[in-house]
């Protein structure tokens, strides 16, 4: 079993016109291939815009996404959620968990009171931004020159307030670090590499690395193609260990995780969907010589660690 902290399929099945409890030849992620896979958690994203009226529909959308029961979704909200997922897995009855994450905070007041309500609703983890800037940050996309606002400031303290994981990942080098020097809680990458590895503003410097390492959190490594090498034709799965291997070697193997960006990225060639994820957790098992333990640490045990620490 494992948990991804950034999953894309309710985006991309729209696009594709697919249902999720369908095993599809399209896409990443569906039911059968989550189950097949052994997807214990998914971070599953929501998009939301400046205009709430839309972040509102997508959030209603996420919603029956969630709680259609032929997607055997079981929403997880608490650390109590998700040990009694892992029990019934244990059971052989392989419900999904979904946990509601933002992928960005426009839409979101200034005076904050959306978040409330979106944590009541069952949000968990959000980042900032996307590549954009908003009243909040400023995404990588948009040069270093702004960095986090008042307002932002302002969020990241009422996430870690209410229990909402802050994910740093999109945020430009001086948004990352103006997040980093307030935070009093683990935070998480969801789905970023090493840019030493692969030169994109969008991966994490050793800098940051060690920064969230040193604030207790962890980063997913994204599997898309163009995060693992400077030339993405280049990319393939020993790339995605290169990866795992990168952080444990600036960190430690506490500080790694999935997070693959899946049906939200294009792969590299020698990769499929969702079910080369357990393949690929074998080959930096043994190409790294880690043991048993060490990879539960990767799978699963360093983003509880995290929920524990955060959610309320």
């Amino acid at each position: 079993m494992f948990i991804d902290t950034h999953i894309d399929t309710l985006w991309a099945m729209k696009k594709e016109g697919r249902i999720f409890s369908k095993r599809s030849t399209k896409g990443h992620v569906d039911l059968p291939r989550a189950q097949e896979a052994g997807l214990l958690c998914g971070f599953f994203t929501g998009f939301p815009t400046e205009s709430h009226y839309i972040t509102e529909r997508m959030l209603r959308e996420w919603l029956e996404f969630a709680s259609d029961e032929n997607n055997r979704l079981f929403r997880v909200k608490s650390v109590q959620d998700l040990l009694l997922l892992e029990q019934n897995w244990k059971k052989q009855d392989k419900q999904i968990g979904a946990v509601l994450c933002l992928e960005g905070a426009a839409g979101i007041d200034s005076e904050l009171n959306r978040l409330q309500i979106y944590y009541d609703i069952g949000l968990r983890s959000m980042s900032l931004t996307w590549n954009e800037a908003n009243q909040f940050a400023t995404g990588q996309a948009q040069g270093n020159s702004r960095g986090l606002t008042k307002e932002g400031k302002d969020l990241v303290i009422r996430m870690e307030e209410l229990g909402i994981i802050v994910d740093v990942s999109h945020l430009n080098d001086r948004s990352f670090w103006n997040v980093m020097d307030i935070v009093s809680k683990p935070v998480i990458a969801s789905h970023s590499n090493v840019r030493e590895l692969a030169n994109h503003p969008r991966n994490l410097t050793t800098d940051m690395v060690e920064a969230i390492h040193s604030a207790g959190g962890s980063i997913g490594i994204n599997f898309y193609k163009g995060f693992l090498e400077t030339d993405p034709g280049q990319a393939n799965r020993t790339s995605i260990v290169r990866m795992f291997e990168a952080v444990i070697d600036i960190a430690d193997v506490k500080t790694v995780h999935v997070g693959a960006d899946l049906d939200g990225c294009t792969l590299p060639q020698d990769l499929n969907d969702i079910t080369d994820v357990p393949s690929v957790l074998q080959q930096v098992q043994d190409e790294l010589g880690l043991s048993n333990r060490e990879m539960e640490l990767i799978r699963t045990e360093n983003i509880k660690r995290i929920m524990k620490k955060v959610w309320k």
